[in-house]
């Protein structure tokens, strides 16, 4: 039997690297935060890329190679192998064992000696070569190449170690074996030796990579340790397997206390807790929200909004979640202000407004006795303001109950031609101070939709209303109303664009409704903006108009509500001076049956 280099695996020293005792193939990275993620080798080296070195090594040597795990499981193809070793050795269950063994015992003893390690085979007792790959003092993997001999083995024992691994064809085993290259050994150092470069670049590679991917995850680290949030991951177990430092301070915990508890653990009751459970059995691997109760460590309870989104895993149905819990006591906090404000507003204002409303209208009825011309018209101012202040109140009161799902019409049979005339007569003398004249084109026939009373004549209050504030002294505003035949563009209006009518339903009848005004008119950039809340329109080349911002968002709320859509178009004219000036708004709501059969 040939004697080769090396100890055998029975004199291994005690300070050799024990791979059972390690993860496959993996080294440790610490990052902050103290969390570890396992890396392998071909998470820094890509598979085709070591294959292609092997490949590359063994067309010019012409000795066979593998690059294996710690544990002696291959991580690359077999590359030139001899059919002695691929059709014989390791074509039985014992064979592979042996020969896996063998490639173990290899990469023990080159990371002992931390260099190139000659050994003959646990298996054929072929003259093999292992060279760690070693990235930080962790062995990641072992280039093995070799399966070569200095002289022919001992028909004897070749056939005894055939027979231990259960090899049948004892002729085929030995022919095969007769293949086996002999090579001198100053020819296998030479080769061994090209070995130790290509295993020295390969982790050097390896390591340039590792550090790159370690720095990525600490500023990845650093980046998540520096949000407000809580951002956590979970394993497909739902236990907690990473958690930034602002989650840990929000739920009152170190980091390491919560890693590897269940995620349950920071909900506070059992509704909270079916929830989670009830989304994650639902829709396992997809995004979902939700708004929990959460508890931190000392008994605190506080509401919290959780998103998360299921990690894709490939061999697993379910590879767990990452997400973000978001603290949102403050937000609650100032959910319960604004729903007071709500009710301080339309409740306690309202109803001094409206006390205040009903004694101005005994005043002006002459019940309390007469009053004279200018008396009345100061009274009649007063009850417009306080008209003005309770439709504001009414307004916000609206948008608030149509956020929250409970904006409702009372709806009856209305006829235009009175609401526009009804609402002109509640702003005739806020217009007069202003010499501003209102001319009402009243339709011919009776046009009549079915609406809600109130907030309709809130609607064409708060349009006349903006006209007149922002329209000069000595102006006109007109409005008209017009019957409209959904689908019908030819017999539109001249001032009727074709895009909002698109939306019409063909065949139906509507109202057409427009308030046109010679004010300064709504700048360019602001007309997409101006049916949003508290949205102020500021012109600085003119009077800036003003207000709360409640108005126009009512009106489209109402108009919308009905069923029908309202537009602005500015400007519309020139003025005195050949500047473009003017606003119209328009707005359309469904006919009635009555209006149709006229």
């Amino acid at each position: 039997m040939i004697k080769t280099g090396g100890k055998s695996p029975r004199s291994s020293q005690s300070n050799t690297v024990d791979p059972e005792s390690a993860p496959r193939l993996t080294l440790r990275q610490w990052s902050e935060g103290e969390m570890s993620h396992p890396i392998h080798l071909l998470d820094l080296i890509g598979r085709e890329k070591l294959d292609g070195v092997l490949r590359v090594f063994t067309g010019v040597t012409g000795v066979a190679a593998i690059i294996a795990h710690t544990d002696g499981s291959p991580v690359s193809k077999p590359h030139n192998f001899t059919e002695f070793c691929h059709s014989y050795c390791r074509s039985t269950q014992e064979g592979r064992k042996r020969c896996h063994e063998s490639d173990r015992h290899g990469g023990r003893e080159s990371v002992r000696a931390r260099r190139p390690h000659i050994f003959s085979c646990l298996n054929a007792g072929l003259i093999d070569s292992a060279a760690p790959v070693i990235v930080e003092g962790h062995h990641l993997a072992t280039i093995l190449c070799g399966q070569v001999l200095e002289e022919p083995l001992d028909e004897k024992t070749a056939i005894q170690r055939a027979r231990a691994i259960g090899v049948g064809d004892l002729e085929g085993y030995l022919r095969e074996l007769e293949k086996i290259p002999i090579m001198s050994r100053e020819r296998l150092l030479a080769i061994v030796n090209l070995m130790a470069v290509i295993t020295q670049t390969i982790s050097e590679l390896a390591l340039q990579k590792y550090l790159a991917h370690k720095r990525s995850r600490q500023y990845l680290n650093r980046l998540i340790n520096s949000v407000s949030d809580c951002i956590l991951s979970t394993n497909a177990d739902n236990t907690i397997s990473m958690i930034n430092e602002a989650g840990a301070r929000m739920f009152g915990y170190d980091m390491e206390e919560l890693i590897g508890q269940p995620i349950s653990k920071l909900f506070s009751d059992e509704v909270s807790r079916e929830s989670y459970s009830d989304q994650v059995r639902s829709k396992p691997n997809m995004r979902w929200r939700a708004e929990l109760s959460a508890s931190a460590a000392d008994g605190g309870v506080f509401p919290v909004h959780v998103s998360l989104s299921g990690i894709n895993a490939q061999e697993e149905a379910n590879g767990g979640y990452v997400g973000v819990i978001r603290d949102i006591s403050e937000e609650k906090k100032i959910q319960r202000m604004k729903e007071d404000l709500i009710g301080m507003v339309t409740h306690d204002m309202r109803n001094p407004v409206l006390s205040v409303q009903k004694a101005i209208q005994l005043l002006v009825s002459g019940s309390l006795g007469s009053l004279n011309r200018r008396q009345r018209e100061i009274m009649n101012m007063a009850l417009a303001t306080s008209c003005e202040i309770y439709g504001m109140a009414n307004d916000l009161l609206d948008i608030y109950l149509h956020e929250n799902g409970k904006f409702l019409l009372h709806r009856s049979v209305l006829e235009i031609r009175r609401i526009v005339e009804e609402s002109i007569g509640r702003l005739e003398l806020f217009a007069r101070e202003k010499r501003i004249g209102i001319v009402f084109e009243a339709p011919r026939e009776r046009l009549l939709v079915s609406g809600d009373l109130n907030r309709l004549m809130r609607a064409y209050v708060n349009l006349l209303d903006n006209a007149i504030k922002y329209s000069p002294e000595g102006s006109v505003i007109v409005v008209a109303c017009t019957p409209l035949h959904g689908g019908d563009h030819k017999a539109l209006p001249a001032f009727v664009p074709e895009g909002p009518m698109q939306s019409l339903e063909s065949g139906r009848h509507y109202v057409l409704t427009s308030i046109s005004d010679q004010g300064i008119g709504i700048p360019a950039e602001c007309q997409n903006l101006i049916f949003d809340k508290f949205f102020p329109i500021n012109n600085r080349k003119r009077t800036e108009r003003k207000g709360v911002g409640l108005g126009l968002p009512f009106c489209k709320l109402v108009i919308e509500a009905h069923g029908g859509l309202i537009w602005l178009q500015s400007p519309i004219e020139k003025d005195g001076s050949g500047r473009d000036c003017g606003c119209r708004f328009s707005f359309v709501l469904p006919a009635c049956e009555e209006t149709v059969q006229q």
